[in-house]
């Protein structure tokens, strides 16, 4: 298979813009207020959190190319090509919601329409091509997970928390 350079950079510069906004929102809370919640059971380390996403975030990239590149139909591609940048903008919504604002609550709603729509795009990437499917698989289920800690974090803190 040719490399196509274009559609490759375009993948990775989304992917990994995407990241960097978030994670611009992520250092905010972590900085001034996530330590002092009560976390659930499960929760990993903080130093966890953005070397599991590098991974996911390289992984999905090279997803998304594959799928891009392997699916002959224009309308399908364009449809996965929405899709794909939907949830990359969820994420910096997330983000901004859970660990800026500290709206828990708005948080777990945006990360369930992110569960969804992922299942979407796992479900298109599995008809498209396996390996896009497989290198998505582990994204779909660390967003899974993450839906489980908003949930219980709420459970054990609030829908809304107080930043000074």
């Amino acid at each position: 298979m040719k490399i196509n350079y274009g559609k490759l950079a375009y993948c990775y510069i989304l992917v990994f813009a995407a990241m960097a906004i978030g994670g611009y929102y992520n250092d905010f809370g972590i900085e001034n207020w996530y330590d002092k919640l009560i976390k659930p059971l499960g929760t990993p380390p903080n130093v966890v959190f953005p070397i599991v996403w590098t991974a996911l975030y390289a992984m999905i990239g090279a997803a998304f190319y594959l799928a891009l590149t392997t699916e002959q139909s224009e309308k399908r591609r364009a449809r996965l090509n929405g899709w794909f940048v939907g949830m990359l903008f969820l994420h910096i919504v997330w983000s901004y919601a859970f660990f800026f604002a500290g709206q828990l609550g708005i948080a777990l709603a945006v990360v369930i329409v992110i569960d969804i729509l992922s299942y979407l795009i796992l479900m298109e990437f599995w008809g498209v091509s396996k390996t896009a499917a497989w290198l998505f698989i582990p994204y779909f289920m660390w967003i899974l997970f993450a839906t489980y800690l908003n949930a219980a974090i709420i459970n054990l803190n609030s829908y809304v928390i107080v930043i000074e």
